[in-house]
This record gives C-alpha cells, sequence and structure tokens, in this order.
C-alpha cells in the first residue's frame, strides 16, 4: 500500500514533546474529533493549536521545531551567523565554496572539496534523517497549510454555532488560517524549486508547480485575507477571539487590529516581489508595485506578530532551545554572530555596543572551528537580553518579529525610492530606521551620494536592521552575493576571522582580515525526497530539483 505523502500524514501527527498541550489550553488539537470543531471553544483551540505544527519528529534528532530550524538556515546562508554544527545539516547550509585570503591571493576551498548544492543534494534522502536540510521549511509548511484547510472547512459548517458578534469570531478565526496559509506559501514559493498547492483538507496533489505559482498562491490566499479583515472593527469579540488563539507567549495583548493586519499582509506581499526576483531584473513596474504595497504596510505604530518563550522555555515550542535568541545565547553557543554582519556597523553605531561583545581570544569561536571551514570563526557574541541586549538570551527573554516589521516596510520603500531615481526620499527613509534603532550615527541623506552609493548603505542597513527578521538569505540572493565569484557573485572585503598562519607579518594569534568569499549557494532548494519518495511528480509537473 502507497504510503500517504508528508502533505497528509504529517497534518494528523499528534505533536506532544516540548508543547504541552494543557499550556496551550487545547484537547488533542492535531487531532479534532468532528464535535470538536463544530464548538466554538473547539476550533478555538484547534485554531490555538496550530503552532504546534511547527514542530515534527526528525530521524536522529527527536522532537524538533522545523519552523525554527529553517529560519536558521536562512540566517546561515545569508550570513548574518555561522553554524559549524552538524546538527540539523547546519554546517552543510552554510558551506561557502572558499575563501580567498589577501596573504597568499589562494582560495582555500572548504574541506569537502565541492559546492553547497552538490552537499546538500547528497544528504537529500530519508536516510540521511536530520542531515536533509530540504525538509525542515517543506515539513512546516505544508503543516500549516493542512491545518488552516481543516480550520477553512470547519467554519464552512453550519452546524457551527457561536455566541456574541457571531460574524466577527468566525471572520477572525477565517483570516487566521488564510493568514497563516499565505505566508506559509510565502515561504515555500520563496525557497523551493518547486511546490504543490493543496487548497482541501486531507487532500494532496502530485502536480508540482513552480516557485512562481506557488507565490501566486501565497498573494491569492492573502488577499483573501484581506478581504476578510476589510470592513471589521476590533470590538470586543474580536480581540477576544484574537486572544484565544494567540499562544500565551506570542504577546496575545498586543492586538493585532484587522488594519494593522492589513499592513502586515501588504508588507507580506512586498516581500514576496522582492525575494523571488534578483535586483539586476527589477524593472521600475517592479518597484512602483513594492511602493504601493509599501504605502499600506507595516508601520512604526504597528503591533507585529511575534514569536516568544515561556518563562521556563518548556511550555512553548522553544524547549530552552528552538528560538533564534536562544540558539545564539552564550549558554548554549549553538550558532554565532558571523564577522560579516559585525562589519556592516558603521563607525560610533550605538548598535555595535548594546547588542554585541568583543570577546577575550580565549572565549571566541576560534577560526575555521573544527576543521570545517574557514568561515566559521568570530570575535564577537551577542549580548544577552537580560544583560541588555536585544537578540540573545540565556533565559528565554524577548520575542522575535515573526513575519515582517516596520523596518522591513520601510526599508522595502527606500530600496525602490534609490532604485526609481528618488535617492534622496529613499535615504531619508534609511536615516528614520538608523535613528528608530537608537544608531546615534551622521545622516546618509543630502550628502550627495550616487545611486551605487546610496545602495550601499541601503544594503548594510537592512543587513543591520533586519537582523532575525528571516530576510537575510533573501536578499544575499537576490543582490548576487550568493552567486559564483566567477558570475559576478561572492562578497569581496569580508572579513573573516583567520588563524595566525594566514596573517602574515610573524602574527601569532588569530585575526580579521577582508577576504573573498565565493558562496556558491543554490537559489532554490530541491523538493525534499522525503515528500518525493511518497509522491511522485505526475507528467505535467514542473521540475522538483536542480
Amino acid at each position: 500500500m502507497k504510503k500517504k505523502s508528508i502533505v497528509i500524514s504529517f497534518i494528523y501527527l499528534l505533536l506532544a514533546a516540548g508543547c504541552k498541550k494543557e499550556s496551550l489550553n487545547i484537547i488533542n488539537p492535531n487531532a479534532p474529533t468532528a464535535a470538536s470543531l463544530l464548538t466554538e471553544s473547539g476550533i478555538k483551540s484547534f485554531a490555538l493549536g496550530l503552532i504546534q505544527q511547527q514542530l515534527g519528529n526528525v530521524t536522529n534528532a527527536g522532537t524538533v521545531n522545523l519552523f525554527m530550524v529553517a529560519l536558521t538556515h536562512h540566517s546561515t546562508m545569508g550570513d548574518e551567523i555561522i553554524m559549524a554544527a552538524g546538527n540539523f545539516g547546519g554546517r552543510w547550509g552554510n558551506q561557502v565554496y572558499s575563501v580567498t585570503p589577501p596573504l597568499t591571493g589562494v582560495a582555500v576551498i572548504n574541506p569537502f572539496g565541492v559546492t553547497q548544492l552538490t552537499s546538500l543534494k547528497g544528504f537529500n534522502s530519508r536516510e540521511a534523517g536530520d542531515r536533509n536540510v530540504f525538509l525542515y521549511e517543506w515539513f512546516w509548511a505544508y503543516n500549516y497549510i493542512g491545518q488552516c484547510n481543516q480550520i477553512l472547512t470547519a467554519l464552512e459548517n453550519p452546524a457551527l454555532i457561536f455566541t456574541g458578534d457571531a460574524a466577527t469570531k468566525k471572520a477572525v478565526l477565517k483570516a487566521w488560517a488564510l493568514w497563516w496559509k499565505g505566508y506559509a506559501y510565502s515561504r515555500l514559493g520563496s525557497i523551493y524549486i518547486a511546490g504543490l498547492i493543496v487548497n482541501t483538507a486531507g487532500i494532496t496533489s502530485h502536480n508540482y508547480v513552480s516557485n512562481t505559482a506557488i507565490i501566486e498562491e501565497a498573494n491569492k490566499t492573502l488577499d483573501t485575507a484581506s478581504i476578510v479583515l476589510n470592513g471589521l472593527t476590533a470590538n470586543a469579540d474580536y480581540e477576544e477571539t484574537y486572544k484565544a488563539i494567540t499562544a500565551s507567549y506570542n504577546s496575545p495583548d498586543d492586538i493585532i487590529t484587522p488594519q494593522i493586519w492589513i499592513h502586515t499582509i501588504n508588507t507580506i506581499k512586498a516581500r514576496n516581489i522582492i525575494a523571488n526576483k534578483k535586483n539586476s531584473a527589477m524593472t521600475a513596474t517592479d518597484w512602483n508595485a513594492v511602493m504601493a504595497l509599501t504605502a499600506n504596510g507595516i508601520t512604526a505604530a504597528d503591533n507585529v506578530f511575534k514569536f516568544g518563550m515561556t518563562s521556563d522555555g518548556v511550555n512553548d515550542v522553544s524547549a530552552n532551545f528552538f528560538h533564534p535568541y536562544a540558539l545564539i545565547g552564550t549558554g548554549n553557543k549553538f550558532t554565532y554572530v558571523s564577522e560579516r554582519l559585525i562589519q556592516e556597523y558603521k563607525t560610533g553605531d550605538a548598535r555595535l555596543a548594546a547588542n554585541f561583545t568583543l570577546q577575550p581570544l580565549s572565549d571566541r569561536a576560534p577560526p575555521n572551528m573544527r576543521s570545517r571551514g574557514l568561515q566559521f570563526g568570530t570575535r564577537w557574541s551577542v549580548t544577552n537580553v537580560e544583560d541588555g541586549g536585544k537578540f540573545a538570551t540565556n533565559n528565554n527573554a524577548g520575542s522575535a518579529a515573526l513575519a515582517g516589521s516596520y523596518e522591513e516596510n520601510a526599508l522595502m520603500t527606500a530600496e525602490a525610492l534609490i532604485n526609481t531615481g528618488q535617492i534622496e526620499n529613499g535615504l531619508a527613509i534609511v536615516d528614520g530606521v538608523r535613528s528608530a534603532q537608537g544608531a546615534g550615527i551622521a545622516a546618509v541623506a543630502g550628502t550627495g551620494l550616487t545611486g551605487a552609493q546610496a545602495n550601499a548603505e541601503l544594503r548594510r542597513e537592512r543587513r543591520v536592521a533586519l537582523f532575525f527578521r528571516g530576510t537575510a538569505f533573501y536578499d544575499a540572493r537576490r543582490w548576487g552575493i550568493t552567486a559564483p565569484v566567477a558570475n559576478g557573485g561572492g562578497r569581496t572585503g569580508a572579513l573573516v576571522y583567520l588563524p595566525a598562519n594566514l596573517l602574515g607579518g610573524g602574527a601569532t594569534v588569530p585575526d580579521v582580515r577582508p577576504c573573498i568569499m565565493d558562496y556558491r549557494y543554490v537559489d532554490y532548494f530541491d523538493v525534499p525526497l522525503n515528500e518525493l519518495d511518497f509522491n511522485a511528480p505526475s507528467a505535467i509537473a514542473v521540475p522538483v530539483k536542480n
């Protein structure tokens, strides 16, 4: 008998470890009975239980927050953090092809001697277990889509009865399902070469479509969510429903009103444009489409969707580990900040001193960590939230913007303005973001910068202001940095923490030097064989592998 594909089977998997259902007020959320989805309390609990679909049981790793691992791969491939550990395929995801130190001018190829894609394809199997980088985003996104489809189906049942303002409560739940479904499709279309459009609960397809078609489906779904939200008001029943379906550690009291929700949708739709087209191919029409969306995108006054933790790190989906701030905290030291991110901070930027600490030699992540590549190493640690920083923790403190932010929306507007000849207007926005984050550095607007110089300011500010916002790889890809040096890609002047023998001048301790980084990363992942083994492409399917 043919086994079910991941798209179906993981929808119904009961995920218990790392997220106690009682803490979320859920009764068996991932295997609802027909009766439970006919009650207001039942469908609210099921909608709240959507967050548990981030979890999955991965061979050799146990229960894993798939969503968090996927975001970590984005951060490493965007070179804002480094991860030398082999867990979850980490070391292969950010396997730079070569680093050329200035002393020798000779490229030092990674220990495997192959590109990232060759390594990733070598681990694209069920037998590879947690080392298969391709599986994580696919799993969590289709888990989300499957449960969202169930919510949407249940809402159409006339037997489902709500108290109070029934129309508003139903609309909030419908918007919730459409929003997360559209967000999941957005992530799928922005990282895989192909995917499946699955819009009926419990039914999958083997007609794989292009990532462009997946993004179109994402935008269509997000547009439907906007239609549902349009005209709603955040009355008492709206707020009660929103709080009931938002996990306690994700700031349910910071209500996402209908208007803010529409803003968020527009920001993600704008991201979908720029993330999936090389800058060299962007036209004035594309940039104008971005500005049309960001004009009604997330503002500085808006609440945003957040990813937090409980104080004990147990009754949530982080389990004291699966959160970007926990992974990079000085306790876990599972990931480290990249020297290439640190070099983006301009001299005197207060954000550097506030959030990062230059470590003594003995406490640094050493050059060529574990002999796994010259890119692995850093002099810096990330200052924990409990010590006054913003991006790390040993005590499950802090929450990260999950799906867009004011800064991202503003900087997309700025980039569009700069690339349509409105350089000063764009730079003024860059200055505004820096001011809002307390950078305390000199303004760049009004200083006579060229378009190329303005884009350089914009790019370094996106790297700094959007740290841990899930955009680093998209940016590196669209700016051409992850392409081979031979094809105009890579990065010159990239600071690398090198061993003393590569420094010259009689150096006895490691230090940084500007190197040439040849990343040679794949643009879009193959579909994981965990899916293809059980759900072979149809005759009309698009290619599913590079």
